[in-house]
């Protein structure tokens, strides 16, 4: 399906669904089990999985689309195995693949959800193999937190503005990215989200897209996404400076004892994608 092909087919959902919403989510499929079948004219949907994986970063975007009921989706491991999501708890969340690699060799969107130590994926070639053939053909190439490392270790965002959850976003450049520090960021097809939460601004964002504003309006009226938070320091741009510096740095000491390669990891992706830096 074709970038024309695609919009075409959101647009003939949106307006079937034109009646309501209510009966798009009564619509939706559960207990699947095994990739998804693609329906004529659905638009299909994968999702990376990955062993850590921040569960928030695919549970926001997958809530808001799936809601619409108009995509088909898929979660996309290298087997079907559960795969850990990253917790401090003692008792672990688990998320079970619906398909594989080798059985998702396209999808017309590609997301990349992220995780706080995004570099340990940067390791694993078959993953950045994955992503840069499915991101090749794919309408959208899109991505939230530092799931935009991994596109962008797939050779998917040289030339693209993008963004990525604020401790690391300017390190984007190594691979040849332009950091934009804004919540959702779009150029041409390719839509980023900025850290953890924004995955439901970025789910809105890209359903606004493909299906509408209208559309869009509705599944936020419906998941009564009004949010109020009990403090205004959710980014660097409103949290006191003493406090973000205090965050990052803590951010940091912790990556420096998970990921004490993680500057050779840019370095080795820059001369990789040709990427040159100061």
């Amino acid at each position: 399906m074709n970038r024309r092909h695609f919009s075409l087919a959101c647009l003939g959902l949106a307006a079937a669904a034109s009646a309501g919403v209510a009966p798009a989510l009564a619509a939706a499929p559960t207990g699947a089990s095994g990739p998804a079948k693609r329906e004529s004219g659905k638009p299909h949907i994968a999702f990376l999985l990955f062993d850590g994986i921040t569960a928030q970063d695919m549970i926001g975007p997958a809530t808001v689309l799936g809601a619409s009921g108009r995509f088909t989706m898929d979660y996309v491991w290298r087997d079907t195995n559960p795969v850990r999501a990253e917790s401090r708890s003692p008792v672990e969340l688990h998320i079970v693949p619906t398909a594989t690699f080798a059985e998702t060799t396209s999808a017309d969107i590609l997301c990349v959800p992220g995780t706080s130590n995004v570099f340990a994926q940067l390791r694993q070639p078959d993953i950045l193999d994955w992503v840069a053939r499915v991101g090749a053909k794919a309408a959208w190439v899109t991505s939230v937190c530092t799931g935009s490392f991994i596109l962008g270790a797939a050779g998917l965002l040289n030339g693209y503005k993008a963004t990525s959850h604020w401790t690391l976003v300017d390190e984007l450049a190594a691979f040849g990215a332009i950091p934009t520090r804004e919540r959702v960021v779009a150029d041409r097809n390719r839509l980023t989200g900025a850290g953890v939460t924004s995955g439901i601004d970025f789910g809105l964002t890209l359903l606004a897209k493909l299906c509408g504003e209208e559309t869009a309006k509705a599944i936020q009226l419906t998941l009564e996404y009004d949010p109020e938070p009990p403090f205004a320091c959710g980014s660097p741009k409103s949290a006191p400076a003493e406090l973000t510096a205090k965050a990052k740095a803590g951010y940091l000491a912790y990556l420096e004892q998970v990921a004490p390669d993680a500057r050779q990891l840019l370095d080795a992706a820059s001369k990789r994608l040709g990427v040159k830096t100061s």
